[in-house]
């Protein structure tokens, strides 16, 4: 029998026969459970893909024929056929496989695919500029896993579906599920369509596309039927495959959702090891979340398909009627806040720091613009962890500052956390944001829930001096504090400051601050360009301040996956690298 170490190159699939591929699938599951235990990634969304990626290749010439992976973490077959199989023990390590497809690894990797619902787009793209070169390659675009929700997608669908003359099929992964349970029309319509069923009512064929299906997907020899059916279609034919996130992995088909990724776990029981000290920021915010909604009626949460990313699920469980999950609709989430605010309610919109940035003009013309009392959390705010480069939170500080009426916070733990929502959901008149970083809460100052509310108002003094002014916020906290002990232990004046608010500055506390000294360095987690240290740069020019600069964060570039301690040393954001570039500027 075949192992993934045997194949190098895709091409070798299309010599085998059903059985042969059949157990070839079988030989892939076992890898992918046996390094995903050890590593971590994402074993459910691949356990569903592995027999119809067998498929694809099988009938398919990669790279010439061009596969467009909606969601690249569903690519984990996809990269054992493309000769890859070694490289897995690397997975969640520093510089090692990436949990997404991506370029760099592969000429079969056609594009970056880490946001959900663009593959129809990109595909259709392709296969237009096909058509234009004259070339009769095949583009495919393989989409699912929640992402046909995304308004990009039926955008995309809408166009493919009357470019009939282009060598484009579309490949539907059915599995029911997203990173949270499938919600929405289009999710019940595609419930209803099961293999074997005879001509139901299609809403594909009304658009105008070749419809095929529904087909088991972990049925090799269907799939690779209907696959070459699609090839030989007028128009442009859609896949559609009925797949079980985590098949064959008991404990993924018990919790398919919760295995959607995993950190390394037992092979037995499915649970991660080890688990975190401190529960994340996330699970603070949902708890304060439910006892502010047993208190206030009028509190409703909104969740775009990330409900256990946030934390939210026991939330919902207790309101369902006052929790809603719009599913991949990143966008529609956000306006839907708008409608609950127009009525008086006081609507959370929670997401992930990369997925909220598709919701940006809705967040700057619906949200801002009107000035609507709604309250928005982030997580993974800053380094992100070893999913792909634009998974990282780093450019929130940038493109946040510029909009109007938007208030913005980050707290340095889970206490001032915990003291930001009671106080917004008590008394929330704007749109305000509260961000959050990855990973375990810290937990430095309980005593800040009994702050005054004036006191908590402004930034926090930590230390103070009179040569060297640190300013920092939220997760950098940490780092910047061990820094300034340091220092001082070295006889340099130093006091620190952690501002708590970025979105208005507290200008005039800060201007008295740095009056005080000759030099302030502001370190962030973040994107230099646009972010706080030139926030408080423009400060200091604006009010003729006598002080020199240093601003210490990341440079305007796509990070590449890593877990935060190591990116910190790697860009100098650990209290060894703060220090030393102190140093060097000011030595």
């Amino acid at each position: 029998m075949l192992t993934p170490f045997d194949i190098k190159n895709p091409s070798e699939l299309s010599k085998l026969g059903p059985d042969q591929l059949q157990a070839f699938a079988q030989s892939v599951r076992e890898f992918l459970i046996d390094t995903t235990s050890r590593t971590g990634g994402h074993i459910g969304a691949n356990l569903g893909t592995v027999e119809f990626s067998i498929a694809l290749h099988h009938v398919f010439d990669s790279p010439r024929d061009k596969i467009i992976w909606d969601t690249g973490h569903q690519g984990y077959t996809h990269k054992i056929i493309t000769g890859r199989a070694g490289l897995f023990e690397s997975l969640d390590r520093y510089g090692g496989m990436n949990r997404f497809v991506t370029r760099a690894e592969s000429e079969h990797d056609v594009i970056e695919a880490s946001h959900a619902g663009t593959s129809i787009s990109i595909a259709l793209g392709i296969a237009l500029a096909n058509r234009l070169a004259g070339s009769d390659h095949f583009t495919v675009a393989v989409i699912g896993d929640g992402s046909l929700a995304e308004g990009l997608a039926l955008e995309a669908l809408n166009h493919a579906a009357v470019e009939r003359e282009t060598r484009l099929i579309l490949v539907l992964n059915d599995n029911g599920l997203a990173i949270s349970p499938g919600f929405g029309a289009i999710h019940e319509y595609l419930e209803t369509l099961e293999p074997g069923q005879q001509n139901p009512e299609l809403l594909f064929s009304s658009l105008g596309l070749d419809y095929h299906g529904p087909i088991d997907g972990h049925d090799i020899e269907q799939v690779v039927g209907a696959l070459r059916l699609a090839q030989r279609a007028e128009g442009v034919p859609l896949v559609h495959l009925k797949t079980t996130k985590g098949a064959g992995f008991a404990p993924a088909d018990a919790h398919p959702l919760k295995l959607h990724f995993s950190f390394p776990y037992d092979r037995e029981t499915g649970v991660a090891h080890p688990q975190p000290a401190n529960p994340p920021y996330q699970d603070t915010a949902a708890r304060v979340i439910g006892e502010e909604m047993d208190r206030d009626e009028k509190i409703v949460a909104i969740t775009p398909s990330t409900l256990y990313a946030t934390g939210l699920q026991p939330v919902f469980e207790k309101f369902p009627d006052r929790c809603f999950d719009p599913g991949m609709t990143e966008q529609h989430a956000m306006s839907l806040t708008v409608g609950f605010a127009s009525q008086g309610y006081k609507p959370i919109a929670f997401y992930q720091s990369t997925f909220m940035q598709r919701a940006f003009d809705q967040l700057i013309h619906d949200v801002c613009f009107m000035d609507l009392p709604i309250l928005i959390l982030t997580v993974r705010t800053g380094f992100a962890g070893y999913d792909n480069p634009t998974h990282h939170g780093l450019y929130d500080f940038s493109f946040l500052r510029g909009l109007p009426n938007l208030r913005t916070m980050y707290p340095k733990d889970i206490f001032e956390l915990e003291r930001m929502l009671r106080d917004e959901l008590t008394s929330l008149t704007h749109p305000t944001l509260i961000a959050m970083p990855y990973g375990p809460g810290d937990t430095f100052d309980e005593g800040v829930l009994s702050e005054s509310a004036e006191s908590f108002a402004r930034a926090e003094v930590v230390e103070t001096g009179n040569e060297l002014l640190l300013i920092t916020v939220g997760h950098k906290f940490a780092a910047t504090r061990e820094a300034c002990s340091r220092l001082r232990a070295e006889g340099v004046s130093t006091g620190l400051v952690n501002l708590r608010y970025l979105k208005p500055l507290p200008e005039e506390q800060l201007v008295d601050l740095m009056r005080d000294y000759r030099r302030v360095a502001v370190v962030e987690e973040a994107v230099l360009e646009g972010g706080i240290g030139s926030a408080i740069a423009a400060l200091a020019m604006d009010h003729e301040l006598d002080c020199r600069l240093l601003r210490i964060g990341v440079p305007c570039m796509f990070v590449e996956p890593g877990a935060s301690d190591e990116l910190c040393r790697t860009y100098r954001l650990d209290a060894d690298g703060i220090v030393s570039r102190i140093r060097e500027r000011w030595s």
